[in-house]
């Protein structure tokens, strides 16, 4: 079994390095480069390839676009995301693509990578959902169009909505708890509720508008209210008041 293998990525060194290293394996055949998205595309159109190494990060389409217009054209490969560096997406990666590698490239990491690729081309799968891949992709892309404004030391920040891991009520606005630090903002919970309404925020409480993605583990506590622990900050814990649980459960099904 041969996959014929495209690679897209801006950066001519990170292209001969991937090419160089898919060189020890037999059943790869590198059919084609491309150095923007744009190309990705005619190349895919016109070649058909079984697995596309895609580069996120380019300098005009990126690569969530170049893979939404390439299966939106009826191509249908193995996709395998390259990314030096964006957590948020790899979630979606995880949930929804065939592989992704983190630069720089991991050899053990590509063997696995080659023999999932081949084990599902074997079983005619493909473990991608078109569907809610784009569904993820157009959550990712609004994600980081959003900027919220913060300020801390006389001075204002714009943060992406995927580094904040819960929004406070506090006296002239909110506290803003993200993974810079701690910040204020003027605006309410009310209003960032609003703002965010696209992306995976809950309002847990009258004073708590929580991340979602950064909820480590959920906690019962008294009179069916929950205490939610977050991952990689310090103050991990945020309430669930009894009126939010009920939607709590609802919106994650338990």
């Amino acid at each position: 079994m041969e996959l014929r293998t495209l690679i897209v990525d801006d950066e001519t060194p990170a292209r001969e390095e991937l090419s160089f290293l898919l060189l020890s394996y037999p059943n790869v055949k590198v059919i084609g480069e491309a150095a923007s998205g744009k190309e990705a595309i005619e190349l895919a159109e016109r070649l058909k390839p079984d697995v596309i190494f895609l580069d996120i990060k380019m300098w005009d389409l990126n690569g969530f676009e170049t893979a939404k217009i390439i299966f939106q054209r009826g191509i249908k490969p193995f996709i395998v995301f390259a990314t030096a560096y964006d957590e948020y997406a790899i979630k979606a990666f995880e949930i929804n693509a065939i592989d992704y590698i983190l630069k720089p490239f991991s050899k053990e990491r590509l063997d696995k990578t080659i023999n999932r690729i081949i084990n599902l081309s074997k079983n005619n799968e493909n473990s991608l959902d078109i569907y809610r891949f784009v569904e993820c992709i157009e959550t990712i892309n609004k994600s980081q169009n959003i900027k919220i404004p913060v300020w801390k030391n006389n001075r204002i920040y714009l943060l992406n909505p995927q580094d904040i891991n819960y929004f406070e009520a506090c006296e002239k606005g909110s506290k803003v708890m993200a993974l810079q630090g701690e910040f204020e903002t003027n605006c309410c919970l009310s209003e960032l509720e609003d703002r965010l309404k696209d992306l995976n925020f809950f309002r847990t409480h009258k004073s708590f508008l929580v991340n979602m993605d950064k909820v480590l583990e959920i906690v019962p506590w008294f009179n069916g209210t929950y205490i939610l622990s977050l991952k990689d900050y310090e103050k991990n814990e945020v309430p669930v008041s009894r009126r939010c649980a009920k939607k709590l459960r609802e919106r994650l099904q338990i």
